[in-house]
C-alpha cells in the first residue's frame, strides 16, 4: 500500500500518547484519580477469574486541519482456551471516499479466512508469519490471561519522576453500581520536561527507522478488489508528514471500570502539531473508543465456506513480512 510513511508517522505519535499514557497511570498517586488508577494497575487478577474469552468494539478516526481523512470501526470476539485460538471480528473503513468493509475468522493454526464484504469476496489466508502473531506466546507469557508481573517500587519512583504534577489532572467519578470513570486532560505546556523529551526522543528514534513500502507486496496486493484504489488517493496532500516541530498539543483520556477493576470502556484524543516538508504548520487530530464485555461468556463466529467460492491467498508471496 502506498504512503505507508504517513501510517508510520501516526504510529509514530500513538506511540507517543501510549507511553505518556502507561507513565501516568502507573505513577504513584497523591489524588483520588491517581489512587484509582493505581488499584486499576496493580488490581492482582491472577487471584481472580482468568481471561479466557472477550469481546471487544472500539472506533478510530484522523483529522488533518479539522477535516476528517480516515475513520475505522470494528467489532471482535476471542477466545483462549486449552482447546485452541478462535477469533472473529467485522470492520468498516472509509479513507477519502473509499469505502471498505470485511471480516476475519480464524479458528486453529490453519484456517484463517477473510472476507471482502464489499464486493463478497471470500478468502483462505496461508503460510501466516506465526513468529509474529503467535497466540500461544500470549497464552505462556500470560498477557491474555491476566497474570502480570507487579510493578516495582524503583520503577514507581522513576516514572513518578517522570510525571511530575501531572497526578494533579486526573479525576474519578464514582458510580452507584461501583463502577468508575477515571479521567485526565493535558495541554502540551502541562506535560513535565522529562516526559517530553522521552517522548521526543521515541519519536525521533522512530522516524529515522522508517523504511519505503515493498512495491512487489503493493503490486500483489492490488491484485485483489479490496485494495484496489487505494493507490490512486493522494494522501500526501491530505495527510501530511509531519517533518519539523513535532508536538504533542493535547491528551485527553476517559477510561470506565466496574467494581472489579477490569476495564469496560476507553475514550481517547491525541493532538500533534508539526511542519511538513515545505515548512507549513499542521494539525493532526486522532481520536479512539473501545468498549469491552462478555467476559468469559464470548463466543466467537465460525466461518461457515460452504456454497462460497473460496481463493486461496498465499502470504509468503507477499515477500519479506519482518
Amino acid at each position: 500500500m502506498k504512503k505507508r510513511g504517513k501510517a508510520i508517522m501516526i504510529g509514530a505519535a500513538a506511540a507517543a500518547v501510549s507511553l505518556f499514557a502507561v507513565t501516568a497511570l502507573a505513577s504513584t498517586p497523591n489524588t483520588a484519580g491517581y489512587d484509582a488508577f493505581k488499584e486499576v494497575l496493580k488490581a492482582n487478577h491472577a487471584e481472580g477469574q482468568a481471561v479466557e474469552s472477550v469481546a471487544v468494539t472500539g472506533s478510530f478516526s484522523m483529522a488533518a486541519d479539522g477535516e476528517t481523512v480516515l475513520s475505522l470501526s470494528g467489532a471482535g470476539k476471542v477466545r483462549h482456551g486449552d482447546d485452541g485460538h478462535a477469533m472473529s471480528g467485522d470492520f468498516d473503513l472509509a479513507l477519502e471516499g473509499f469505502q471498505r468493509s470485511g471480516s476475519l475468522y480464524s479458528s486453529g493454526e490453519d484456517a484463517v479466512y477473510f472476507v471482502d464484504r464489499t464486493h463478497d469476496l471470500h478468502y483462505q489466508v496461508i503460510n501466516l508469519d506465526r513468529e509474529h502473531a503467535d497466540h500461544r506466546k500470549w497464552e505462556r507469557d500470560g498477557e491474555f490471561r491476566g497474570h502480570g508481573q507487579p510493578m516495582g517500587q524503583a520503577e514507581e519512583a522513576l516514572l513518578d519522576f517522570l510525571v511530575g504534577d501531572l497526578k494533579q489532572e486526573f479525576a474519578v467519578a464514582n458510580h452507584a453500581d461501583g463502577s468508575r470513570t477515571i479521567t485526565v486532560d493535558v495541554s502540551q505546556d502541562e506535560i513535565p520536561l522529562p516526559l517530553r523529551l522521552l517522548i521526543d526522543a521515541a519519536a525521533a528514534e522512530e522516524r529515522g527507522e522508517r523504511t519505503g513500502p515493498d512495491p512487489s507486496a503493493e503490486a500483489r496486493l492490488s491484485q485483489y478488489p479490496f485494495f484496489q484504489g487505494i493507490e490512486e488517493l493522494r494522501l500526501e496532500e491530505r495527510l501530511p508528514e509531519l517533518k519539523e516541530g513535532v508536538a504533542i498539543e493535547r491528551v485527553q483520556l476517559r477510561m470506565t471500570v466496574d467494581a472489579s477493576n477490569r476495564l469496560q470502556r476507553v475514550d481517547g484524543k491525541l493532538e500533534v502539531s508539526g511542519k511538513d516538508t515545505a515548512g507549513a504548520w499542521h494539525r493532526i487530530t486522532m481520536e479512539g473508543a473501545g468498549e469491552i464485555g462478555g467476559l468469559n461468556a464470548t463466543t466467537p463466529d465460525a466461518y461457515d465456506p460452504g456454497g462460497k467460492a473460496v481463493e486461496i491467498v498465499d502470504a509468503a508471496s507477499f515477500g519479506d513480512r519482518r
